[in-house]
């Protein structure tokens, strides 16, 4: 190949020798700045990465990870990304690594147990360095968070099944709840507005959390059990007014069942907060859009983040397992003014 020569008219992949050759350094040096394994001088790595973006050279990501028995790759597996909470979920995680050697690869397994299992699978087929799962189911999903384990460092993320002795980083859902009952007692006439839960089925260990501890905070108050999503949020809103309820708080296990409601209760003539007080739980970035401003508790989805980065730069050998809980905030909005 003539130095110099542009990539369009290179028949192969481009080689650390092109780019040394480009550059008039040596291969060594070319290595050296490519991987960053030793400091290098700042006019040196200049010119190989200024040859490297010329030519096109692409790191070869496969031998890199033959040499070094790692790929630099975090599974992550989430029940679904339809659910705008878990896309924040992902997005956050992802924004944690941009600073570190890993990249992180997203599967959705849209809360099938089967489909799970293959995300768990085609990982570990991979050889990621790390599995980051959202568990379906908390305790049937057992299995794929075990078959996860026995190959790779695994992080339970928000959910968990409780019996898997592997890491665990999520919010605190009964701080979480802690906050809301103190926002009640301390700005709501519950004689006048009575408190109300529209949550969902306790599959998973985050609704059955939020479930009980609602259940704990304001005992004997009704509650309304179904999806953690919109829907669900808008045909909780029937069920209520079915039963006689035209004034309350309603306290929901998510923010996008929260939206819901309110979408519900203005179809139908309801005002919010006049009428109905609404609250969420997560803090996803479409709760300042809602009409009104929804009251949340926010989760700490950056230092959630971080967390999970700095447990998968940890030696998995001297690592036993954790359970990070970190708790969260209120947000007011107009939902549920303070």
């Amino acid at each position: 190949m003539a130095e110099g020569l542009p990539q369009h008219a290179l028949s192969r992949p481009v080689t650390m020798a092109d780019v040394a050759a480009h550059a008039g350094v040596s291969v060594s040096t070319v290595s050296r700045v490519i991987s960053a394994a030793r400091p290098v001088a700042e006019p040196l790595r200049d010119a190989v990465l200024g040859a490297a973006a010329e030519l096109g050279y692409q790191v070869n990501l496969v031998g890199r990870a033959l040499r070094k028995g790692r790929t630099a790759t975090v599974g992550l597996l989430v029940p679904d990304l339809d659910n705008p909470f878990f896309s924040s979920l992902a997005q956050h995680l992802s924004t944690a690594f941009e600073g570190s050697a890993a990249d992180v690869l997203v599967f959705s397994t849209c809360g099938d147990l089967r489909v799970e299992r293959r995300g768990v699978e085609a990982f570990l087929g991979r050889q990621v360095d790390a599995v980051v799962m959202i568990p379906c189911h908390e305790s049937e999903s057992v299995d794929s968070v075990r078959l996860a384990a026995h190959s790779a460092l695994t992080i339970q993320l928000d959910r968990q099944v409780v019996g898997a002795d592997v890491h665990f980083v999520g919010c605190d859902n009964a701080a979480g709840l802690g906050l809301i009952t103190t926002h009640i007692r301390e700005h709501v006439d519950v004689d006048d507005k009575p408190v109300l839960y529209v949550g969902a089925k306790t599959l998973s260990s985050s609704g059955h959390e939020r479930f009980q501890q609602f259940t704990q905070n304001f005992p004997d108050r009704p509650t309304y059990l179904g999806d953690f999503d919109f829907a669900w949020g808008q045909q909780a809103v029937d069920e209520i007014l079915s039963d006689g309820h035209t004034r309350g708080t309603i306290v929901a296990a998510a923010d996008i069942i929260g939206l819901g409601v309110i979408a519900g209760l203005h179809v139908r003539g309801y005002r919010v907060p006049d009428d109905f007080r609404v609250i969420g739980f997560d803090g996803i970035g479409v709760a300042r859009f809602a009409h009104p401003t929804l009251t949340t508790v926010r989760q700490p989805v950056e230092e959630i983040g971080q967390t999970v980065l700095d447990l998968v730069s940890l030696p998995r050998s001297t690592t036993p397992s954790r359970s990070v809980r970190i708790a969260p905030d209120l947000i007011l909005g107009d939902s549920s003014p303070g």
